[in-house]
């Protein structure tokens, strides 16, 4: 029996045979058990890897579902932010439109007033100044006491048209008071509703982070749990396939097998049994990421150690190991 690359194996189409195999050996206990569980054991290893790649993708697609309601979220956030604030800005100009209509209301009410006192003020004046010469002549009052009464005239006009200014001023610097005073009222609760509706928003955003981080340790946690469960029962299949195979070892060692085809019966079914120990390990090999030259070592590594080990159980000769052995390391030059 020689060890050589082959077409059979259960990865990129590599592995060994017994190139010294008959045709009717191959229907033997030993090689049906062997193919099988080579079988089982690329069928198994297959699908731990789908249902890893398929818990993988359900984590994704949940953080992707959580991006995407995060996302959505914070438009709708954003949005309403926008408006608010929109509104805020509108409420403000309208306050402080409307102060400045009343001020400019109260202003031009105080100049009107203030226009119409002077004005009767002066009515008064030309009018007192008509009559007085007659008034004065009537009570006999001429010379200096004249001039005094008409300097009385022009400096009560005066002091008329003096308070009535001082008045108007006062008027106007009331409602300027005012409508100072109305736009720092507007002003501060502007800001003091701006600073709310910030808060508010703030205090939403956190809660939509907050929620899309559990979402996404969620998700990362039910993958992982996932992951451990197919793990879990990988293990165990792959306990189950290697008990199988050293049961049908022990099966291949202990079988009764009539005087003229013992020998060669037991050397076949140890030979489907190395067969199925290097195909293994070839393929653990090339999952862990190896070569095929280092899988191909790593699958002689194997059939040897089983070649050495069966030695120890008395499962062939020393004389069958060492020809096996001879053709390992033949195939491993």
């Amino acid at each position: 029996m020689a060890f050589v690359e082959g077409t059979g194996g259960p990865v990129n189409g590599t592995g060994w045979k017994n190139q010294n195999k008959t045709q009717g050996s191959a229907s033997t206990g030993g090689s049906g058990s062997g193919s099988g569980a080579s079988y089982d054991l690329s069928w198994l290893q297959n699908l731990y890897a789908q249902q890893q790649a398929a818990a993988a993708a359900a984590e994704q697609a949940r953080r992707a579902a959580a991006q995407q309601a995060y996302e959505r979220s914070m438009a709708a956030l954003n949005a309403a932010y926008n408006g608010q604030i929109e509104a805020l800005k509108n409420n403000y100009n309208s306050t402080l439109g409307q102060l400045q209509s009343d001020y400019e209301h109260g202003a031009a009410g105080v100049n009107f007033n203030a226009d119409n006192a002077l004005q009767q003020a002066y009515i008064n004046q030309m009018m007192t100044l008509k009559s007085l010469p007659q008034q004065l002549a009537a009570q006999g009052i001429g010379g200096g006491a004249a001039e005094s009464t008409l300097a009385g005239v022009y400096n009560n006009y005066g002091n008329s048209r003096n308070e009535i200014d001082v008045a108007r001023g006062q008027s106007l610097g009331d409602l300027l008071a005012q409508l100072n005073a109305g736009k720092n009222q507007a002003q501060q609760a502007y800001n003091n509703q701006l600073s709310d509706a910030q808060a508010t928003r703030l205090a939403y955003e956190m809660q939509l982070e907050q929620n899309l981080a559990n979402a996404i340790a969620d998700a990362a946690t039910v993958n992982y749990d996932r992951q451990f469960e197919i793990s879990s029962q990988y293990l165990e299949q792959m306990a189950k396939l290697q008990s199988e195979m050293a049961s049908a070892a022990r099966k291949a060692s202990q079988s009764t097998i009539s005087a003229s085809n013992t020998q060669q019966s037991k050397s076949v079914q140890q030979s489907e049994l190395l067969e199925q120990v290097w195909r293994s390990a070839w393929q653990n090999a090339k999952n862990a990421g190896g070569s095929d030259a280092d899988a191909m070592q790593a699958a002689n590594a194997a059939a040897a150690q089983y070649v050495v080990e069966g030695v120890g159980n008395k499962l062939f000769t020393k004389s069958e190991a060492n020809g096996w052995l001879k053709d390992i390391l033949l195939n491993r030059t």
